[in-house]
């Protein structure tokens, strides 16, 4: 039997990847990014909360 997806697990699932791309791709330290790389994060970080409650589940 599949298990169930609840759609807290996604969100969650999302952001931790979304996390781990930006930390990779602009560096381990926040405070040294710059204000567009803190901003692009924060429009991921929306992005991720947003899509997965478009998942249908039947």
């Amino acid at each position: 039997m599949a298990s169930l997806t609840r759609p807290a697990d996604v969100v969650e699932e999302a952001l931790a990847r979304v996390w781990t791309e930006a930390h990779r791709e602009f560096g381990p330290d926040e405070r040294a990014w710059t204000p567009a790389q803190v901003r692009e994060y924060l429009l991921r970080l929306d992005a991720a909360q947003l899509d997965p409650g478009w998942v249908v589940t039947g």
